[in-house]
């Protein structure tokens, strides 16, 4: 009589169940939690360093956009760190976030009646803003999207974006034409 493939079903065949025991389940368990413990600091590194390319990216895009508006509006056009009810801190905070606006009279500071571009929130707590001293307080681009202070003259600055601990950071440039772009730079003091 020939094999049929039904004879796995016959009475004689007997059921194997495969599966793991309890102490297997929490050996793998134990090393799934190791490897995971090993993993944590990588990823929360990973994390700090695309928080601080993304802080800086978006003060590039404050940048363009000031730049951009300057020219739209054939007026001047200013960023300035951050102060209480959307005015520029005069300290020059900029870690506590940043404006951009019209500066219609050009004086480097948001007053009443300046239309407001936009308004970017302070960045995380573990994080310095570090700023080269021709740009402390404000930057502006005047109606041609050139750099220019308050006096005409050109402006050049760095915005570095950095957290305690940290060697690497990101600073963003702007040259004396006015055009900024972002990099990586090596972080020697982090305040």
């Amino acid at each position: 009589m020939p094999l049929s493939v039904l004879d796995s079903a016959s009475p004689q065949s007997q059921t194997h169940w495969h599966g793991f025991t309890l102490l297997e389940a929490l050996v793998a368990m134990a090393l799934l939690g190791i490897l995971v413990g090993l993993a944590a600091p990588t990823l929360s590194g990973l994390q700090a360093r695309q928080q601080l390319q993304g802080q800086g990216e978006a003060f590039l895009n404050s940048l363009v956009l000031a730049r951009s508006e300057a020219l739209r509006r054939q007026q001047r056009v200013s960023l300035c760190a951050q102060g209480l009810e959307a005015q520029c801190d005069t300290l020059g905070r900029w870690h506590q976030g940043w404006l951009v606006f019209a500066d219609a009279n050009h004086n480097g500071l948001r007053d009443s009646g300046e239309v407001l571009i936009e308004a970017r929130p302070a960045v995380p707590l573990a994080m310095q803003v570090v700023v080269s001293n021709t740009v402390k307080t404000y930057f502006s681009y005047n109606a041609e999207g050139r750099s220019a202070s308050a006096n005409g003259a050109f402006m050049a600055g760095t915005w570095r974006f950095c957290r305690a601990g940290s060697n690497q950071g990101w600073q963003v440039v702007v040259n004396a034409l006015g055009r900024p772009r972002i990099e990586a730079y090596e972080v020697q003091l982090c305040s």
